[in-house]
Parts: structure tokens; C-alpha cells; sequence
């Protein structure tokens, strides 16, 4: 359609393919004399002041031409062209605008200037200008290629896409993320190597020293106490880890994404693993851990090479509270010599307190110095076998940075523990206007603490801090801190100090310290409890914990008990309540998740599937990780097939789904996603391909050829089976041959018009248009490729299937 005299306005209604058959048809009998036909191409969405300004700057090159009568007419097309963009107004029509202008005449000195402005039935997805000797039409013409739509679909369980072939087009749909992990192996929920675990008999290892057979403490969720459980098996790996930081209390983990952790939830207590984790959840950890444990043996023979000038000690046959406060205190201050001890302390009063408590102990002097330049007082035992007991719990170099919790101790009573926690304290701790505290440079001996800590019921937080202040250190400062109401009684009673100032700190700390805290927080929501309450016919409001009771904050058990337990007259009521006051599990928010690179990582699993890592409750049942992958998987699935169904079921002219993914994933997607049916009987293949994303679906369309050539020859003996069948028994239903075709189509009786692809181009352009004119909506061009094809171009390849009988 073509536009001599230029109308006001523009018709922006789409071609349809009829009509745009016939003008590129007329366009591609056009050759100019010289290149002076101008092409213009407009995507829709394009901007029309950018175009209109490509095309003037094209007018100022074109007055460069040399011959002024192709100048002349390049001018002309490209002001044709202009005039004809302005007049679209501010947009591009939906599918854009394609415009050919220039001089038609194929005489020379003759001028035959003409313009058509063509808005296609499918959008183009190209901008071009071009000045040639021919009109560029390669972009309509693909558009009128019969075009076979097929849905395309790729999947493995990480990820899927969806998408439409329309023709030699492909449009991606959809892209979905499943947030499921991969398959993994055994032992694919790995922690870091220096993760602590905590034997059954209180010592505290790295998780890569773990072994099979070996007790390791779980968390019985029935009773909600500790218990040992065995280590079933143990792997290694290398895989991208994770450190989970919790906000208060302070604990930190390091994990890889697909490790399982306890997680609250609003359903209760659940498994998640990190990829799920988010910051404000809420992970699970024990109030105390329970031990029945007994001191132990003192196994030392001193080496003694000259009797004579031996000096006899008195060396315990077991750990006892007062020798586990000096290894406590030794750990703290003190350093080792071959033939002596030596401790250095501030207040002679402490000074005075370790020197009477290491005689009384050991049966031997203790000389006690203050050396004035140095402001403190220092202790000095000599003697060869005890320094020798030292060097065997403690080793003797690098004890700042690379000191430990002996494992005697750890091994034995809590008594004994408690004890060696108040000469550590003595030592290294301090009292400040809101906390007990301790800051070391030993991050594993700060974590040891922080983990042994949890068995006296005491929970604590650990601080990094870079150190810079410190001219004499650049070391990672590591503060271990005490300050909820609870622990800070717990640590005066069992712990406490040996000052007397620190003591008072202490009181006075507890004093001034409320219960409002977020340590020893409930595990249960206050929603929970709400519903609870409301059930046994109470009102919640007289409770005065309205934000609890809506999830919008969490309260400790102190807070639970004063606010709420204490208010119910209701026994049963209360004995219910009183169960989540003496639960032995507390929660700890999530404050921050990293990533840390490609690590080595160990995993282990236990009997329990659960066991005690960093004093934080963790899964590990790699069964329990394979359901709970699996369920994921086919969420995922089912999510997919609703997709498609979204996508596909709507499309009248879908000729076929093809799936393309992993062999056994796909697979698993039509057993487990509850596709359909009217989309599984559509499906006409399935290929393996390695990937799920875009790229997966072009290689779906590389890897099918075979299959869309075949699906469209058996698409055409089907029309033909069916031409076929009604022409031999319902032949007042069917025509064929040119004449009684016609005849058909003026009557307006057809309902499909068949047309070999092999007819006369004039006779097959006259019967489609028609066709066109008479609402006939399906044309089907059959091939020669197929023996009915070629069956029914003999047969004239001219045939129609009609709505009604002909008279």
C-alpha cells in the first residue's frame, strides 16, 4: 500500500499477512538506477525524534552525491521519509513502522517518487536505515513465513526457562530460580575445619579432628537436654563457606549453604538450610549443657636426672577446684621456665591470695616481688617438676596466641571448670559499668571459653575488635562478655574474683542490671503463647505485652515469668506455660551472613543426625537433607507446570512443547509437577541438554531440528489424511481443482483452503486473496516432500474442505 498524495493522518492498523504479501511482493519487483531507495526500519519503542534526526543528518551527506539527479532523488525519499515519521506523532505504532521511499521510474530522466508506510502484523525487533538499489525486506518477509509455534522448555533443579519458537524467532518467556540446592554427595553439608565440637566427655576439639568412632554432644529435642551421640561417618571437601554471625547473644558459625541449622519459626522449630537463612531468623542453641562428669586423674611422673638437688612438691593425684583456679590463673598471667613458674599480677592482694593457695597446694615456697618499674607484683616458684607439670598441660610457646583450655579440665567436674574459669578471670578479666569481661588475642581460647561457658548456664557474646590503638599489637582483639542478669549471677556464684574491688563491681553490676535483655530469650512465639492463652478463655491484654504477643519483639524468660506466668491463677494454664519457661533451648538472632570464598570444609554425621558446633545446635542428617531437597525439587516442578499452564494453555496454534534438561530431571519434572494433561499429550520431545537458562533454550532448538522437521511432515499427512478421508465419504463437503474451488470461495462456503506449495504463484496469489475476502481463516500450504503431498498436487494442488454442502 503505497501513498502518492500524503494524507493527513496515518493509518496505524496492522497489516495483515494477506496484505502484507501483496506489498512486499510489489516492493521486491522494484529495482532502482541507482542507489537512491531508502529503508527505513523502526522497532516499537524506538525513539521517533532520534530516527528523524539520523535520517536529516543522512540529507546532509546525501548533498555530497555527485550525480544530481540521484541526489536529487535521495533527497526527496529521505524528506518523504521524514515527513511520513512526524506525522506518527510521539510513538511508534505497537509493532513499530517499516517505510520504503524513493524513485520507482526505470526510465532514465523520468521521476516516479513513491512512499509506502507499512505497520506490520508482528513487531519488529530491528532499527535500520538504509539507501540502496533495492528495498531491504528481509524482516517482512521472515513475518510471512507460515510459522509452526512451538513451547520451549528447559529445566534442572537449579533453574528453568520458557520460551515460544515462532518460526525461526525465539522468545523467552520466563526465567524461574528454584532455590534449591544441587545434588550433593555424601558429606555435602560442610562446616569449617576449626569449627569446635564438644566430646561427651566435655573436651572441646576442631571438627577435622573428629573421627569414627567418637562420642560428640547432640540435643535430645524430646527430653530438651544434651546428650552424647556417636560420629557415624566423616568427609572432606572444598566448597564456598559462610559465616553466620548471631546479633545477641554473639556466636558465630562457619558453614557452606546447604548445612542444615534449627531454625524458630511462627510453625515452630524447623530445619532450614543457610542458602534459606536470612538475617532476623533465629537459630537454636542450648540454655546449659549437662554434664555428669568427674575430675580426673593427674597421670605425672616428673624427669628427674639428679636426686640429690630434687625439690620435693606435693603434685594432686587429681584435679581439684584449687589446682584448676591456678591452671586458670597460669593461663591468664603466668609463663614457664625450665626450672620455675612465674606469675605477674597488679594487686598484691591477688598476689597474695595465688601465693598462699600454690603453697597450701603444692607444699613449696612461693617468693612474691613487686618490681616498681614495671608497676606489678610478680610470683616465683621454683621448682623443676612443677614447671614440668606446666609445660605438660600447656605446652611452652606462642601461649598468648596459641594457648588452650587443658583438656584435664575440660574433662572434669563443672566444680573444676568453674574454678579455672575464676583464675582465667582473675587474670585477664575486668569489670565495667555493664559487664564481666576478658579480651585475648586467641580467638580459638576465646571461643573454648565462650563454648565451656554454656556448661555452668552462663552465655556470653565474643567482640572482634582490629587492635589499632594498640602501639605495641596489631593483632585481632578477641572480648569475651558477660552481661545478662542471669549469667552475671551464675559468674558470682560459681565463678566470682579474688579482688575485693572487682567483687563489689560485680554486686553492684547485678544490682543495677534488669531482666529486660535479649539472652535467654523464649523459643516459642508470642503469637504461640497468645493462642494458648485465648484457648483456656483469658484475655491478653492483662499480660501488658502487646508487642510480644503480635511477633513484634521477643522477651526473656525472666520477662515471661514476671509478666505472665506469674499472673495466671489457672493451674493447668500455668503448668503448660511453665514448660517453655524451663526449656533448655534459647534462640539467637541472625545478624549477618558472608560469604568467605572457596574453603576447605568437614562434615560429619552423627546418630542423632544433630550434634553441638561453636555451642550452636546444628543438623546434619543427610537423609533428612535429601527429603527436604526433594520436597524443594518438587515444589519447584509443580511451580514450573503452573507456569507453563500460564504460559501454554491459551496459545490456539501451539503445535507442540519440546523439554529439554538433564536426563534424570526432566524425567522428574513430568512424574512430579502434575503438568496438565492437555499440555502432556502436546508434548512431542524431549532432549538432553546441560543447561537451563537461555543458552539451554537455543540448544533446545539446535538439538530438535530433526524433531520440528518431522512434526511438520506429519502435520501435513494428517491435513492430507484427513482431505482425503472426507473426499471419499463426504464428497458434497470437499472440492478440488481450480474451478470448483473458486466457485466455493465466492459462495463463502470454505472452511480450509488447501494450496500445493508447488502451484502456479498467480493462481496460489488469487485464491489466497479470495480467501482473504471471504473470512476464510485457515490456508494450508502443503509441501511435495510427502507422498500425499505429492498425491495431491497431482490432484491439481487445489483443494478446500467447506462448512456446508453445495447445492
Amino acid at each position: 500500500m503505497f501513498l502518492k498524495n500524503m494524507p493527513e493522518k496515518i493509518d496505524l492498523h496492522p497489516f495483515n499477512k494477506e496484505e502484507l504479501q501483496e506489498v512486499v511482493e510489489e516492493l521486491l519487483e522494484i529495482r532502482g538506477r541507482h542507489t537512491e531507495l531508502v529503508s527505513v526500519l523502526v522497532p516499537a519503542g524506538a525513539n521517533l525524534n532520534v530516527v528523524i534526526d539520523q535520517l536529516d543528518s543522512e540529507k546532509s551527506t546525501a548533498r555530497n552525491i555527485k550525480s544530481s539527479t540521484t541526489r536529487k532523488n535521495v533527497i526527496e525519499a529521505l524528506d518523504r521519509a521524514t515527513r511520513q515519521l512526524r506525522m506518527l506523532g510521539q510513538q511508534t505504532p505497537k509493532n513499530g513502522v517499516a517505510i520504503y521511499s524513493g524513485n520507482v521510474s526505470q526510465v532514465e530522466g523520468q521521476e516516479d517518487m513513491r512512499i509506502w508506510t507499512i505497520v506490520p502484523p508482528e513487531e519488529l525487533n530491528m532499527r535500520l536505515y538504509r539507501c540502496d538499489q533495492i528495498f531491504i525486506l528481509d524482516p517482512l518477509k521472515d513475518m510471512l513465513q507460515v510459522k509452526e509455534v512451538y513451547g520451549l522448555f528447559v529445566i534442572e533443579r537449579q533453574e528453568a526457562t520458557i520460551g515460544l519458537l515462532e518460526g525461526k524467532k525465539i522468545k523467552i518467556l520466563q526465567h524461574l530460580d528454584s532455590g534449591v540446592p544441587g545434588k550433593t554427595r555424601a558429606g555435602g553439608q560442610c562446616l569449617s575445619p576449626d569449627t569446635l565440637i564438644m566430646k561427651s566427655n566435655g573436651e572441646l576439639i576442631p571438627i577435622e579432628e573428629t573421627h569414627n568412632p567418637l562420642l560428640v554432644l547432640s540435643e535430645n529435642f524430646n527430653k530438651e537436654e544434651s546428650e552424647e551421640t556417636p560420629i557415624i561417618t566423616k568427609w572432606e571437601n572444598n566448597k564456598e563457606l559462610f559465616k553466620i554471625t548471631t546479633e545477641y547473644p554473639k556466636f558465630e558459625i562457619k558453614s557452606s549453604k546447604d548445612h542444615l541449622f534449627f531454625v524458630r519459626t511462627e510453625e515452630g522449630i524447623v530445619e532450614k538450610a543457610l542458602s534459606e537463612l536470612k538475617p532476623e531468623d533465629f537459630l537454636i542453641l542450648p540454655e546449659k549443657i549437662n554434664l555428669n562428669l568427674e575430675d580426673q586423674k593427674i597421670n605425672f611422673l616428673p624427669v628427674i636426672k639428679q636426686k640429690f638437688n630434687f625439690k620435693k612438691i606435693i603434685i594432686p593425684e587429681v584435679v581439684t577446684p584449687k589446682i584448676a583456679r591456678i591452671f586458670g590463673y597460669y593461663l591468664g598471667d603466668g609463663n614457664y621456665e625450665q626450672d620455675r613458674i612465674i606469675f605477674s599480677e597488679q594487686r598484691e592482694e591477688v598476689a597474695l591470695y595465688y601465693k598462699s593457695l600454690i603453697e597450701g597446694l603444692f607444699g613449696i615456697g612461693v617468693k612474691i616481688n613487686f618490681r616498681k618499674e614495671k608497676g606489678y607484683y610478680q610470683l616465683r616458684v621454683h621448682s623443676r617438676a612443677l614447671a614440668q607439670l606446666f609445660a605438660m598441660f600447656f605446652g611452652v610457646e606462642r601461649k598468648t596466641l596459641d594457648g588452650k583450655i587443658p583438656k584435664i579440665i575440660l574433662m572434669s567436674s563443672d566444680k573444676s571448670l568453674a574454678s579455672f574459669m575464676a583464675g582465667f578471670f582473675d587474670a585477664e578479666g575486668y569489670v565495667s559499668n555493664n559487664r564481666v569481661a576478658f579480651g585475648v588475642n586467641n580467638n580459638v581460647l576465646a571461643k573454648q571459653i565462650q563454648f565451656a561457658l554454656l556448661r555452668l548456664g552462663i552465655i556470653s557474646s565474643i567482640n572482634e575488635y582490629d587492635n589499632r590503638r594498640n602501639p605495641y599489637s596489631d593483632n585481632i582483639r578477641y572480648t569475651l562478655a558477660i552481661d545478662d542478669l542471669e549469667s552475671l549471677k551464675i559468674f558470682k556464684d560459681l565463678i566470682g574474683f579474688a579482688a575485693k574491688e572487682k567483687q563489689v563491681k560485680v554486686d553492684i553490676l547485678i544490682k543495677n542490671r534488669s531482666n529486660r535483655n535479649k539472652v535467654r530469650q523464649l523459643t516459642v512465639t508470642g503469637k504461640e503463647i497468645a493462642r494458648i492463652i485465648r484457648n483456656s478463655g483469658l484475655n491478653t491484654t492483662q499480660f501488658n505485652c502487646p508487642s510480644f504477643f503480635v511477633n513484634q519483639r521477643e522477651i526473656s524468660k525472666e520477662v515471661f515469668k514476671r509478666n505472665i506466668l506469674d499472673k495466671i491463677k489457672n493451674h493447668e494454664l500455668k503448668k503448660r506455660l511453665e514448660l517453655f519457661y524451663n526449656s533448655n533451648l534459647i534462640i539467637a538472632k541472625i545478624a549477618k551472613i558472608e560469604s568467605l570464598g572457596q574453603n576447605r570444609t568437614i562434615d560429619i554425621e552423627t546418630k542423632n543426625h544433630n550434634f553441638l558446633a561453636n555451642g550452636i545446635i546444628v543438623h546434619n542428617s543427610s537423609q533428612r537433607y535429601e527429603r527436604i531437597v526433594e520436597g524443594k525439587a518438587k515444589d519447584f516442578y509443580r511451580e514450573c507446570a503452573e507456569t507453563l499452564k500460564k504460559h501454554f494453555f491459551g496459545i490456539k496454534n501451539l503445535s507442540g512443547i519440546i523439554i529439554g534438561g538433564p536426563m534424570p530431571t526432566k524425567d522428574d519434572f513430568l512424574k512430579e509437577g502434575l503438568l496438565i494433561t492437555a499440555l502432556k499429550e502436546k508434548i512431542i520431545g524431549m532432549k538432553d541438554i546441560g543447561y537451563a537458562n537461555e543458552y539451554g533454550i537455543e540448544l533446545l532448538v539446535e538439538a530438535s531440528q530433526d524433531l520440528l522437521a518431522q512434526q511438520e511432515i506429519t502435520k501435513e499427512k494428517k491435513l492430507m489424511e484427513t482431505f482425503f478421508d472426507m473426499l471419499g465419504k463426504q464428497k458434497d463437503k470437499t472440492t478440488y481443482g481450480l474451478e470448483a474451488t473458486k466457485k466455493a470461495l465466492e459462495m463463502a462456503a470454505v472452511d480450509i483452503l488447501f494450496l500445493s506449495k508447488k502451484l502456479d504463484k498467480a493462481i496460489s496469489k488469487e485464491l489466497t486473496l479470495k480467501a482473504s475476502e471471504t473470512g476464510v481463516e485457515k490456508i494450508e500450504h502443503i509441501s511435495v516432500e510427502t507422498e500425499e503431498g505429492m498425491q495431491f498436487f497431482n490432484l491439481s494442488g487445489i483443494g478446500a474442505i467447506l462448512r456446508y454442502k453445495l447445492v
